[in-house]
């Protein structure tokens, strides 16, 4: 029986977007300030957003304010104190429960990560996008493989959840290169993992090489293969996949499903049909994938459901 792991209960998540706020180089494939269309947020902005979010959002067991976009533990230390402190306020009136934002696995240290566990964060997101070695190179990461497993490890010393980025189907990117990523999972054993399709943003350098004609993109069904391979890994360790694919904006191509979630679960799916699983562990919310699945395999039944 083959068992897929959901997130369940799921926090209330206040985004605060820095985007590309302490990013010292751009890598090929980013443009923050596009997506995210916000450009640096004052301490002002950050309180009215989070006044914001709890004056209509339905109340939910926990409740968590988080700094996405930049690479947060790169901030200059009294921007980043002055952020952390914001956010303090809000877990100290009770308002939120937690802390979390996201960074580069080469901008953690004992010191950062000791700073965040003592300001409530208990959640970091690392943009790791692949641990192939000669991909980083082509993605202009600046970091090696290596730097991915020592972030991870100091992070969890200070007992701090780790959640890790991933990107498929760059131009570059070979069926060896998502293998690498996918094994090395075994390794990592992360808290939970964020996939993100390749799209390809303007105004980023691999997207000015598409343009030009010095690298092709991968076909989209060749893509969402790939995320397959990095999904299902993630399901064999049990590690939660809590989203695949960037949020819907004017500024990103559609180029993928509206429902690329249940989509990929769905490949994943008949994949291990075809492989010659029969029996399959299904939590409520991947049923629509499993019966999608069921449309190219008839003969699949679920033998047992699952909330987990």
């Amino acid at each position: 029986m083959f068992r897929f792991v959901a997130a369940t209960q799921k926090p209330l998540i206040i985004p605060v977007f820095i985007p590309h706020l302490g990013c010292k180089r751009q890598c090929a494939f980013c443009n923050q300030r596009d997506v995210t269309g916000v450009t640096e947020p004052t301490l002002e902005d950050v309180e009215t957003a989070v006044k914001s979010y709890l004056s209509w959002s339905k109340p939910r067991e926990r409740t968590e304010i988080s700094f996405y976009g930049g690479t947060f533990t790169a901030l200059p230390r009294e921007k980043m104190m002055n952020y952390i402190r914001k956010g303090v306020e809000f877990v100290e009136n009770g308002k939120v429960n937690a802390l979390r934002c996201s960074t580069r696995p080469d901008e953690i240290d004992e010191e950062r990560a000791e700073i965040l566990k003592n300001s409530h964060f208990e959640v970091v997101e690392l943009g790791v996008q692949s641990m192939s070695e000669s991909l980083l190179g082509k993605m202009k990461r600046a970091h090696d493989a290596e730097t991915v497993f020592k972030s991870v490890e100091i992070l969890k010393k200070f007992g701090i959840s780790v959640g890790l980025q991933f990107m498929t189907g760059f131009p570059y990117e070979t069926e060896k290169d998502i293998e690498i990523s996918a094994k090395s999972l075994e390794v990592l054993r992360p808290d939970f993992i964020r996939i993100y399709p390749f799209v390809p943003l303007k105004n980023t350098p691999v997207e000015r090489e598409i343009s030009s004609g010095t690298v092709q993109m991968h076909s989209v069904e060749t893509i969402l293969e790939r995320t397959v391979t990095l999904f299902l890994a993630a399901m064999k360790l049990e590690i939660p996949v809590i989203r695949i694919g960037l949020p819907q904006s004017s500024d990103v191509p559609e180029i993928y499903p509206a429902n690329l979630f249940q989509v990929v679960a769905a490949k994943a799916v008949s994949r291990l049909a075809t492989e010659g699983e029969t029996e399959f562990c299904i939590p409520d919310n991947f049923k629509t994938s499993f019966n999608m699945a069921k449309k190219e395999f008839p003969f699949l039944e679920k033998t047992e459901d699952s909330d987990s």
